[in-house]
């Protein structure tokens, strides 16, 4: 079973919040069979669209980065 988490999070990390993200998971989610289900279960468990969750999730990871950024901001002043 593929970690969709893990994927999208090195994406994340290869890529940063870009379209490039978007189209290189889109790639891999058509030409892997396994993937796409493993996407889909990943998605039903967390409650997201297939169509969209693997962005809801990207989004929620960087939000989640500028508010530890943030807090820093704050806690240095």
């Amino acid at each position: 079973m593929n970690d969709i988490s893990e994927i999208l999070r090195a994406l994340l990390d290869k890529h940063s919040n870009t379209r490039e993200l978007d189209d290189e998971f889109q790639d891999m989610l058509r030409y892997d069979d396994q993937l796409k289900s493993d996407y889909a279960a990943w998605c039903e468990e967390r409650g997201y669209k297939k169509s969209n969750g693997y962005r809801e999730f990207v989004n929620e990871i960087v939000e989640s980065q500028d508010s530890v950024w943030d807090n820093y901001l704050e806690f240095d002043s």
